[in-house]
């Protein structure tokens, strides 16, 4: 069974859609089986814990390759930090940065496997995916973008992609939305996740899926729609404090009056028949000469990217998803201005952010939003899945983050899912994430625990402490603490210098696991 039978074969009298997918999951998994089991106690445990924002489990001296992993991927693994100390800093950050060097052929294989990631226009998802049938593609582009976080070793790449997909926000909120989301993901934040933010916000900006989420499909001479130019100003591009007024406003809708898109095949085009013509001026920008209509509308577009408020804000944002949630002015002011010396290149951002000295100075204090949490998570336990043989727990995994308030492509206002730790921390959160974690390592989960077996295998004849060592190690790159030893001897039973049997080893391990991957640790970065 896919992801496409779960809709289209639902076992449920549902309508078909994603709420008889979610059924079908729920009729397949328990929701928090392991509260009533002998975890629960490692569960209530955890959850304390993990309201205490200083990590207490493990604890090492500041590590740069450590912290560059958990900053710019969606989780340091063992293998990762190898693969980083091996070729050095200044190479794997290059590699990082241009994509197209870096082998994802197993990573889009898998994802090719999925029929609507196979599309190349919006006309095939629209054709491929009518009506209601639109949440199939819905599913098959959010259990893809988790593929690619959890094994993509295009790491980075796949972070600025969900960073763009968010700045430029378009929710799967009705059907033709859904259809038609996995072609702007394609063209804008995919095709442009790295380039220059001149070149993405003039994608954003002739994407079908925006023009019709934001109105301007519909904007024309003499009958304006502001919805866009607003929130391109105050979202995209300058932010509300950039300078702007309402006149600001009016004229950079009018200046976009006439990008417009046929519905019926999701085709953007320039109407020129319906175009305001006149003269504007936008924070001091004036129509060039000339009636090439449309290019005035993208030169316009590349000077608001240019702008040094677009510059910072835009930064600013960047910063707070990879320095912390209030970023220190100074490595903003370096990023923006590595933005404006470079014709708005989002690689030589980067590149400026990782080089400053802040950059280091939140290390271990960034919270996970959700789908971060379960990104890190899995790739923690070492866990490839196989796209349509683990279509069910894919399809969990986006239930469970959908409970935490975070489905990715879902967030209902333009304004894209928040990234501070206050809009996600709570006790409610907290506990959705642990009853994940937990589900995750049962037995009883689709296709069994997702605790990996060569680990465990590799523990036996090995003390208690080395036991815990190897498998915080494993899971957190760090050995455990005299507090984290104590909780995880106390959990399982075993003194220091237990040598536990085999089968020992294999009925505690998930407790153990558990344990870590659910401290305070595992939620920050």
């Amino acid at each position: 069974m896919d992801l496409h039978d779960l809709v289209e074969h639902p076992r449920t009298e549902e309508t078909a859609g994603e709420g008889a997918a979610a059924a079908v999951a729920h009729e397949s998994l328990e929701r928090r089986r392991l509260l009533s089991s002998p975890l629960k106690a490692v569960l209530a445990a955890a959850a304390g814990a993990a309201l205490v924002s200083a990590c207490d489990i493990t604890d090492a001296p500041y590590s740069r390759n450590k912290h560059l992993l958990r900053r710019l991927t969606y989780g340091a693994t063992p293998a990762s930090l190898a693969d980083l100390e091996a070729k050095g800093e200044a190479a794997w950050l290059a590699e990082q940065l241009d994509p197209d060097s870096i082998d994802t052929s197993a990573i889009d294989a898998k994802v090719a496997q999925y029929e609507a990631m196979n599309t190349t226009t919006a006309a095939e998802l629209l054709t491929a995916f009518p009506g209601d049938t639109s949440a199939i593609a819905k599913l098959q582009l959010q259990a893809a973008t988790a593929l690619r976080a959890f094994e993509s070793p295009a790491q980075l790449f796949e972070r600025m992609a969900e960073f763009w997909a968010d700045h430029f926000n378009v929710p799967t909120n009705t059907t033709y939305l859904a259809a038609i989301r996995i072609h702007d993901d394609r063209i804008v934040a995919r095709t442009h996740a790295l380039g220059r933010f001149k070149d993405l916000v003039v994608a954003s900006a002739q994407s079908p899926a925006m023009l019709e989420y934001l109105d301007n499909r519909l904007s024309r001479v003499g009958s304006i729609n502001e919805n866009y130019g607003r929130e391109l100003l105050e979202l995209h591009a300058v932010g509300v404090d950039g300078g702007y007024d309402e006149t600001d406003v009016v004229d950079t809708a009018r200046i976009l009056t006439g990008w417009t898109s046929d519905r019926s095949n999701g085709t953007y085009f320039f109407d020129q028949a319906n175009h305001d013509t006149g003269s504007v001026n936008i924070m001091g920008w004036t129509r060039p000469a000339g009636t090439d209509y449309e290019q005035h509308g993208i030169a316009f577009l590349h000077w608001l990217a240019m702008r040094p408020a677009t510059a910072s804000f835009v930064s600013r944002k960047i910063a707070r998803r990879f320095v912390s949630d209030d970023p220190p002015a100074a490595v903003v002011d370096a990023m923006a201005a590595a933005w404006l010396a470079n014709d708005s290149n989002i690689a030589s951002v980067l590149t400026a952010m990782v080089a400053h000295p802040a950059f280091a100075d939140d290390a271990g204090g960034k919270f996970c939003r959700p789908g971060d949490f379960l990104s890190k998570t899995m790739r923690s336990l070492q866990a490839e899945l196989d796209p349509i043989a683990d279509a069910l727990r894919l399809l969990e995994f986006a239930i469970a983050t959908n409970g935490m308030g975070f489905s990715s492509f879902s967030w209902p206002s333009p304004d894209g899912p928040p990234d501070d730790a206050e809009a996600w921390l709570s006790t409610a959160g907290l506990l959705l994430r642990l009853s994940l974690t937990a589900d995750m390592l049962s037995p009883a989960f689709p296709n069994g625990s997702l605790i990996p077996t060569p680990l465990v295998a590799s523990l036996t004849g090995k003390t208690a402490a080395e036991i815990f060592d190897d498998a915080a190690q494993a899971f957190l790159l760090e050995s455990p603490t005299a507090a984290g030893l104590a909780v995880l001897s106390g959990r399982t039973g075993w003194s220091l210098d237990h040598t536990p049997t085999a089968a020992e080893i294999d009925t505690a391990f998930p407790a153990i696991a558990l344990c870590l991957l659910a401290s305070p640790d595992a939620m920050y970065r």
